[in-house]
């Protein structure tokens, strides 16, 4: 035979009080427990990508800025006018006489 489980009902004037199920409510909780810990961790994520932009633009404005600093650097060295003092105090070179310069066709 099978054996019922005998749920306690309480009767107080008429009014009946069931004995709740607690299975529905531990399931709510436990889904609205993941729901919040899923959510916490999509805006830690959205936060580490956020520092992470926030790096690499910094990265990059300082990478632009080199480029800018090493561009003039280079115009600098590569002046003719740098570039004809230092043949001629350095290496002490000098303009060549009219004799000097052949033309080759």
């Amino acid at each position: 035979m099978s054996e019922a489980v005998q749920r306690t009902v309480v009767k107080i004037n008429g009014f009946v009080l069931h004995r709740p199920r607690l299975t529905p409510v531990f399931v709510a909780i436990i889904l609205v427990a993941a729901l919040s810990l899923l959510f916490v961790w999509s805006r830690l994520q959205a936060i580490n990508l956020e520092y992470d932009i926030s790096r690499i633009e910094t990265q990059i404005r300082v990478g632009t800025e080199d480029v800018k600093r090493l561009t003039l650097e280079v115009a600098h060295l590569g002046s003719h006018q740098r570039i004809e003092g230092l043949a001629r105090q350095e290496l002490n070179m000098r303009l060549p006489s009219p004799g000097q310069i052949i033309r080759v066709d």
